[in-house]
């Protein structure tokens, strides 16, 4: 039976990506023998302006039949901020149980110069995974605001804690067996309880190599080293995992270079590139596609169980970038080239 993917093509410049992911996965599906299936819908400010609603019924109930989502960015300016976020995105992710947020951080060869980091901090490349928990903390929703004040519950079960942690080990075991956590365990009460269950579920795993991290450390510490032989699999909560994923991405030369995938491991799972919807460079055609076909790489490894398809897309990412073409956010002073003209070489490279 064909395998159906649900697509969302956001806002800005959100259809031009996905449709560059779409491609990809067209493609990969051929080499490896998939049927797929695509239906767009609705999701998003545009959505919202249209519908009167970021993530409309009929949407939802069309996604909740699908194998696997393939969603752009989202966000417009002519609409509050936070509305797209907590009604779409967030809503997403919750409604479908998407507890995993996983960011791999990979240097591609050739990209040094777009890095801020000085080349010899780079000579050993850069490939290590953030497993991000992706449905409590600070992004429970529970909360209020007044005019006065505002409260945010940082909100750590047992159950949460655990099954993320899990999936993380899990990594750890199948990647170098090396595995940190990043917290705020001196300050914070959640840190606290979130460092406890690490550590004891670290006694039972003593084949992996376990240590943690304050996350304002960490942050410091990734800069002045980010080699494989000091980060592998690094888990943490689901506000400083949304900040260091960000962190990571500068470090690998842009948010255009950087995929995600918010997993339910056994239910429906969702890939997207990380970077935003970036509206004032929409429709001009230069925008970096390769976040989104990254993502769909995720989707192949981790929603399929299709590695071999997955680790095809990434040989061909790296063959269009070692055919020296860069989007203005890598180019690093170099001659830019198009959305189009860096698709179309992944696709070769892929075929």
């Amino acid at each position: 039976m064909a395998l159906r993917i649900g697509v969302i093509e956001g806002d800005g410049v959100g259809p031009e990506v996905v449709s560059w992911g779409i491609s990809t996965l067209e493609a990969a599906s051929r080499l490896g023998g998939l049927e797929l299936e695509f239906e767009k819908v609705p999701v998003g400010g545009t959505a919202f302006l249209e519908y009167g609603k970021v993530l409309p019924d009929d949407s939802l109930h069309a996604l909740r039949g699908c194998d696997a989502i393939l969603k752009g960015p989202m966000g417009r300016p002519d609409i509050e901020a936070g509305i797209v976020e907590r009604d779409g995105i967030l809503a997403l992710r919750q409604h479908f149980g998407q507890y995993v947020n996983l960011r791999p951080v990979k240097l591609f060869r050739g990209l040094e110069a777009a890095s801020p980091l000085k080349d010899e901090l780079l000579k050993h490349g850069v490939d290590f995974v953030i497993v991000r928990e992706n449905s409590e903390g600070l992004y429970s929703r529970m909360g209020g605001l007044t005019e006065h004040s505002a409260t945010d519950i940082n909100l750590f079960t047992e159950r949460g804690v655990r099954r993320i942690l899990e999936f993380a080990f899990m990594l750890a075991q199948k990647r170098g067996k090396s595995l940190i956590s990043v917290d705020k365990a001196n300050v914070l009460s959640a840190s606290l309880f979130w460092r406890r269950k690490f550590d004891a579920m670290a006694e039972s795993h003593p084949q992996i190599k376990c240590s943690s991290q304050l996350v304002d450390s960490f942050c410091l510490l990734v800069l002045q080293d980010p080699s494989p032989r000091k980060w592998d699999v690094v888990v943490t909560d689901n506000m400083f995992g949304d900040i260091i994923a960000d962190e990571a991405a500068a470090i690998v030369g842009s948010l255009g270079m950087s995929p995600s995938a918010n997993l339910n491991p056994g239910g429906v799972s969702m890939v997207e590139p990380v970077h935003g919807s970036a509206p004032d460079i929409a429709g001009k055609g230069i925008v970096n596609p390769l976040a989104t076909i990254l993502s769909c790489a995720l989707m192949m490894r981790h929603c399929f169980d299709r590695d071999d398809l997955a680790i095809k897309i990434e040989t061909a990412v790296q063959g269009a970038l070692d055919e020296g073409l860069r989007t203005p956010d890598i180019a690093a002073g170099e001659t830019a080239c198009s959305t189009d003209e860096m698709g179309e070489a992944v696709l070769r490279h892929l075929k």
